[in-house]
């Protein structure tokens, strides 16, 4: 006669605490929208690990600054307290010296020059050097297309520029680049842009076109002014604490899983802008300026010869330059 095993309530408890070990929601933060460019990648990042892990991996996505800026979010990472985050290449090289690189203006030529550096593993790893010493990881990227100007008076040339007060981020190379323009930078919280526009407060902003409609700030920047002068980067960045509570299968699914969005983003993301920003043309009735770029990127000569003489940032540029086939200035 066979014997009937009854799971008893002990054996059972010990049963759902394993499976609850099992699966887990990680949080991730981001200031940016979640209906739009890196946002929506993030949400098939999110979907695609949690369909191949069967639910043992699974992410709350923390839009548009709901858990804090980028700089406050990324102290609660590196503290375990949030799991990951997008932190974009300017608030890392106050923290990491050789991410200033992918910040000069000027570094990347065109959308495959990025694409090809940037999926470099041999230069993620340069650029995150130290990092796991201060307790987070990069776990990829994703490309946020160029930066412009965008302005609430025309600008046709680099003299129009001149005194104009731009926002920028509280990076030291952005606000050297703008002072090499010309332009007053003014570092402010990217939530207070719109109202400053608005009041006259700045002049002008650095960004991409795109939020010109997707944070609907056409509606009082007028003028897309197409400088073109850097791609800066948005990095998902996560705590050692999480990479430390996936199993090796489960990382390498949600390393894999990145990997195919930071390759997609370097055209998705650079298309949708595009489009965002021809839609400001015809529902904010927002100008596009084709400009001379060349006394730009003279006048940010001297970031180059600078970041040379830096002991961090000088091997980063010699690696790009050597797969992009240019010599320091």
């Amino acid at each position: 006669m066979k014997h009937i095993v009854i799971p008893t309530a002990t054996a059972l408890a010990i049963c759902l605490t394993s499976t609850a070990l099992q699966a887990a929601t990680y949080k991730i933060a981001t200031n940016g929208p979640s209906d739009a460019g890196p946002g929506l990648l993030l949400e098939q990042f999110a979907d695609a690990v949690e369909d191949r892990t069967d639910g043992r991996v699974a992410f709350q996505i923390f839009a548009n600054g709901t858990l804090g800026d980028q700089s406050e979010y990324l102290q609660q990472i590196q503290s375990g307290v949030i799991d990951m985050g997008i932190v974009n290449s300017a608030t890392l090289e106050n923290i990491l010296p050789a991410l200033g690189v992918i910040n000069l203006p000027y570094m990347f030529r065109d959308r495959e020059e990025y694409g090809e550096v940037m999926s470099d593993p041999e230069v993620l790893e340069m650029l995150f050097d130290g990092a796991e010493d201060q307790n987070f990881l990069p776990l990829g990227f994703l490309s946020n297309g160029f930066r412009s100007l965008y302005t609430i008076e025309p600008v046709e040339s680099i003299e129009d520029l001149q005194g104009m007060k731009i926002r920028t981020m509280s990076s030291n190379t952005y606000i050297e680049m703008l002072e090499l323009f010309g332009a007053a930078p003014t570092p402010m919280s990217f939530g207070d842009v719109f109202p400053a526009l608005q009041q006259g407060v700045i002049d002008g902003a650095e960004g991409t076109l795109s939020t010109l409609y997707d944070l609907n700030f056409g509606q009082a920047a007028k003028y897309g002014i197409l400088t073109e002068q850097t791609r800066l980067t948005d990095f998902v960045v996560t705590s050692t604490r999480f990479q430390d509570a996936l199993s090796e299968e489960d990382l390498a699914v949600v390393k894999e899983e990145f990997a195919t969005i930071s390759e997609r983003s370097v055209e998705e993301i650079d298309q949708a802008f595009a489009e965002s920003a021809q839609r400001a043309v015809k529902e904010f009735g927002v100008e596009i300026i084709e400009i001379d770029k060349q006394p730009f990127i003279d006048a940010v000569q001297p970031m180059y010869v600078e970041a040379a003489e830096n002991e961090y940032q000088r091997p980063v540029i010699e690696k790009i330059f050597s797969m992009t086939d240019r010599e320091l200035p």
